[in-house]
């Protein structure tokens, strides 16, 4: 599978499986487009380094971040300080490689 498709599928099997969470797909993009008086500018939204996908487990409101790789695809340094960040702080930031595993740790998780 293609991390786009581990992804939509754990979007979809997480909230069945684990109903004290609740996600959402976590776009990081940086781009040019078209500002007032027609002037190009740049457009940067999320941060380097955050997970994919990203969360809250309840009742108590803990983050969690999930990076999806696929393949040879590889943890970024940006992302290893991002998934640092995460957990000093008390979260959780998991690297997923296939939909059985990400349901499996977040298993073993909760």
């Amino acid at each position: 599978m293609t991390a786009n498709e581990i992804t939509a599928t754990l979007l979809i099997e997480i909230p069945k499986r684990f109903p004290r969470i609740k996600l959402w797909r976590n776009n990081r993009i940086d781009t040019m487009a078209v500002g007032r008086g027609g002037n190009m500018r740049r457009v940067s939204a999320g941060i380097d380094g955050q997970g994919d996908v990203c969360g809250l487990i309840g009742p108590e409101g803990r983050m969690i971040q999930l990076e999806i790789k696929a393949g040879k695809d590889r943890i970024r340094p940006s992302q290893m300080g991002f998934r640092a960040m995460i957990q000093n702080m008390g979260g959780i930031y998991l690297e997923i490689r296939s939909v059985e595993q990400g349901l499996a740790d977040l298993e073993k998780l909760l």
